[in-house]
């Protein structure tokens, strides 16, 4: 073979060799640090809890002991807190907030006497504990999980909602009467 045609094939052999080398390169770097495009997902989980008169025969005596059991843990769990060391601070900050907000929701909501009772709802942001009443909805506890903030609101009697937000992932529980007791949460990742 005469020498130019040698020297041409060496030299485009070794030209591709390194162009394929640089953008494989290239694209390894680009792809590893580039922030991935957000992933369409499926539409919100909505969880329907049976209300809390399906789950036992007689509604009243199971709402009793359950008062007394789930109503004893939560100032328990508040108390623990305010015991710890300095470092949890936050957290008994934002506890003290919540308890004025738990005891009176509304004022004229009857959650005393008849309904479905006690329910707890848990989420991946936290656990609501709520009493469903004959003419309202009460908040007995919202316990966020680490990292979340709570929030509630009641624009009326028959309806409750307690949100917990994280910097990537927001919980909304919502506690109704109407048309039958039960609660919805819709999970929500960003």
């Amino acid at each position: 073979m005469p020498r130019l045609p040698r020297y041409l094939l060496i030299w485009l052999s070794c030209t591709a060799a390194s162009v394929t080398a640089v953008l494989a390169t290239v694209q390894f770097v680009v792809g590893s640090t580039s922030h991935k495009p957000p992933v369409a997902r499926s539409a919100p989980v909505v969880i329907d809890t049976p209300p809390a008169w399906q789950a036992g025969s007689p509604g009243p005596p199971q709402a009793s002991p359950t008062a007394s059991a789930s109503v004893s843990p939560s100032p328990t769990v508040t108390q623990q807190p305010s015991s710890a060391p300095p470092s949890p601070s936050p957290t008994p900050a934002k506890a003290p907030p919540e308890a004025p907000r738990t005891s009176a929701p509304r004022p004229g909501v009857d959650c005393e006497q008849g309904g479905a009772g006690l329910h707890t709802v848990p989420s991946q942001g936290g656990k609501v504990t709520v009493r469903y009443g004959s003419r309202g909805v009460c908040l007995i506890s919202a316990v966020p999980g680490l990292g979340f903030r709570t929030t509630t609101s009641q624009d009326s009697d028959d309806t409750l909602t307690v949100t917990f937000s994280g910097d990537d992932h927001r919980s909304v529980i919502t506690a109704t009467i109407t048309p039958s007791a039960k609660a919805s949460v819709r999970e929500t990742s960003f």
